[in-house]
């Protein structure tokens, strides 16, 4: 079990950032690519004013979640409020996005998937023959011809040696999840929960839970799915340890947790598709 208390960590500025604006992130859990699901979690601020976030309409071949934890995000379709999950499939456009101070959960998760280091050295090889900037890569071409590309696209590309074409997307876009607006779940011991949705062949689960008094949330062992919590109030504690809104736990595949808590404490919790999962290779 993996656990990061993001109160504890400092901002790192991202650099180099592909898209407008600036970026902050605390890394929770740090890809680690190969031809399995590879996961991605991070805690990230976004800049505000002329140093706003911004992105152009695009797609991509990995999956993501996004929980906003202070602030808002335009996503050009629609807007993630405070509060609110979005799960993003797979190659399915959104965009063009805005983001001014807000503080976003962000995970990412494939099975071809661009980890930091190889995105870095594919940036700095791209940044020989073109140029990423607002949010483009501007390039040349063996031709001298220019082109621009999206930059994940670019980079991708550069990683793996071939042209990036993605796959039909199993949702058309993102879905929007408002928490607060679900029933609550017959209460399970101390617990009660907001069922937000079980998505794809792959069993991607996630819920929104309550302690509604004192006492142990127990997460069971044996399931392939890699487990995610991520408290949004109050706090918890595990072996003796107290830890505060924005601290996220990482189980992996098969095993369980067991974290105490006090009436009125939540958290996010996810259930990401096993590690054997297809969403990339080996659909076609």
């Amino acid at each position: 079990m993996h656990i990061v208390d993001t109160a504890r960590l400092p901002w790192e500025l991202v650099v180099p950032n592909t898209r407008g604006g600036d970026v902050w992130r605390k890394v929770i859990l740090a890809a680690k690519g190969g031809k399995q699901v590879s996961y991605d979690i991070r805690f990230e601020r976004f800049g505000e004013g002329d140093r706003g976030y911004n992105s152009i309409r695009h797609r991509h071949d990995f999956e993501q979640l996004r929980f906003a934890a202070l602030g808002r995000m335009d996503l050009g379709f629609d807007v993630l409020e405070e509060g609110d999950v979005g799960y993003f499939p797979a190659n399915a456009y959104y965009g063009p996005q805005k983001c001014e101070g807000a503080l976003i959960l962000v995970a990412q998760w494939g099975d071809r998937f661009v980890t930091k280091e190889e995105s870095d050295a594919a940036v700095a090889e791209l940044s020989k023959h073109g140029e990423f900037r607002d949010g483009i890569y501007h390039g040349v071409g063996e031709d001298d011809r220019p082109y621009n590309k999206d930059p994940l696209n670019a980079i991708w590309e550069q990683v793996f040696g071939e042209p990036y074409k993605p796959q039909k997307p199993r949702y058309r876009q993102p879905v929007l999840m408002t928490p607060s607006a679900f029933g609550w779940s017959e209460g399970d011991g101390v617990t009660r929960s907001h069922k937000l949705g079980v998505f794809t062949e792959n069993g991607l689960a996630v819920e929104s839970v309550q302690w509604h008094a004192d006492g142990s949330l127990k997460v069971a062992a044996g399931d392939p799915r890699p487990a995610f919590l991520f408290t949004t109030k109050g706090s918890f504690t595990h072996d003796g340890q107290e830890f505060g809104p924005h601290t996220g736990v990482w189980a992996e595949s098969g095993e369980g947790v067991t974290v105490g808590g006090v009436s009125g404490s939540e958290l996010l919790m996810v259930r990401f598709p096993a590690p054997s999962s297809r969403i990339t290779l080996g659909l076609s």
